[in-house]
């Protein structure tokens, strides 16, 4: 479970300094299309997070096929991987510091690289 919370932490942050970058085109996309989060804010829909991290954190996709095989649902995923909160709360209120920087994330490898083609 350790590993879990350790790669959700990686994940998280990574997503908070993807939108730190891009806030100015983000917040004109959830004009169009925004979730409501539990925290009381907003976020992006799942499928765009779901590109990112993806992007970001490219050995994510080595959990990403037995996740939908569990629960096809995209809010259901964007839940488990600890990314439903707004992200320009979390900002505002000192950046969400994690216990593991993203640049640490390049040092020490996540998961295992796949030969799965």
């Amino acid at each position: 479970m350790a590993f879990f919370e350790n790669f959700t932490s990686v994940i998280r942050q990574k997503w908070l300094d993807y939108v730190q970058a891009n806030r100015t085109w983000l917040e004109l996309q959830m004009q169009q299309t925004a979730v409501r989060t539990p925290d009381g804010g907003r976020r992006p829909s799942s499928f765009l997070i779901l590109g990112v991290v993806n992007a970001l954190e490219p050995k994510l996709s080595n959990l990403m096929v037995p996740f939908y095989q569990l629960n096809p649902d995209e809010d259901a995923l964007v839940e488990v991987l600890g990314l439903n909160f707004d992200p320009e709360i979390t900002l505002d209120n000192g950046g969400g510091a994690t216990t593991i920087r993203a640049e640490e994330a390049d040092v020490a490898p996540l998961l295992p690289d796949s030969d799965i083609s």
